[in-house]
């Protein structure tokens, strides 16, 4: 219901405003008090204005404290039981009268450590919940420009699979990366003993690195040039990496999912086994 109306005099002319009450709002002491920050400290609506009344009150009887935190009274006794078991709220006797005492305020702070505390045991366990839902999930990582190849090239070393899998089209690769670059790369999977085993097109350069064999810790089979295409794809734990060949808007992508990775090593090896060497 609105309060009555406020009449102020400008001059010869008289202005009426009806001034509507604010929901959930304390005033107190000229400064306006939300109750629903009050709540977000783990209290409920009828508990936060308990709480505030009996704040203002000081001493005060379940009748004095609903109505000045207009809850009714049956719901005031379940309310006081709530803000005792918190802390927040203390009982006493005044000849044969039961008052009720706000504690201090900083007893907020012990409800507000307490769902800390709690939250944290269970994290762990809800942790274990969620990663065990998200396995069948892809995971993906997109890349442009030059991070996306190195981001890619740096995982797989990182990830170290005994065996790499590669379909790729070198010389569009190379468009890319530097001939420095990738002598660092091989040397360092090399050095980790990771065996490459590589899908490719024949050409002057694929066919120096066929000749290597052993040497570079890989096995080239060559496809029909009527196939090419531009990409690299990399199959690796679990893992595909593709990456465009295009020189511009150049860009990457690390999938993360087991039924693609089985797919994917499937689908190299019906390629390599019908490839050339």
């Amino acid at each position: 219901m609105a309060s009555p109306c406020v009449i102020w005099p400008l001059t010869r002319t008289f202005v009426f405003a009806t001034i509507k009450p604010i929901k959930n709002v304390i005033i107190y002491d000229n400064k306006y008090m939300s109750i629903e920050t009050i709540k977000q400290l783990g209290l409920s609506d009828n508990e936060a204005k308990v709480y505030v009344a009996s704040l203002e009150l000081g001493q005060a009887t379940v009748q004095e404290l609903g109505k000045k935190a207009k809850v009714k009274r049956t719901t005031v006794y379940t309310t006081i039981e709530g803000l005792k078991e918190k802390g927040l709220l203390a009982e006493t006797k005044k000849g044969k009268k039961t008052l009720f005492i706000a504690q201090n305020p900083e007893a907020l702070l012990a409800i507000s450590e307490k769902r800390l505390a709690e939250i944290k045991k269970v994290l762990p366990e809800l942790k274990s919940i969620y990663n065990a839902g998200d396995k069948e999930k892809p995971k993906l990582k997109f890349f442009e420009g030059k991070e996306g190849y190195l981001a890619v090239y740096k995982n797989i070393l990182k990830e170290n699979p005994k065996e790499l899998l590669a379909i790729s089209s070198y010389e569009s690769w190379l468009k890319h990366v530097d001939l420095e670059f990738e002598e660092k790369w091989t040397q360092q999977r090399i050095k980790q003993g990771m065996f490459l085993r590589w899908l490719d097109f024949k050409t002057k350069a694929t066919a120096k690195r066929a000749k290597e064999g052993k040497k570079g810790l890989r096995e080239i089979r060559f496809l029909p040039d009527k196939f090419a295409f531009s990409s690299t794809i990399f199959i690796y734990e679990g893992k595909i990496g593709l990456m465009s060949g295009k020189a511009k808007d150049f860009m990457a992508v690390i999938i993360e999912n087991q039924e693609f990775y089985q797919t994917f090593k499937q689908f190299f090896e019906m390629l390599f086994l019908f490839a050339k060497s």
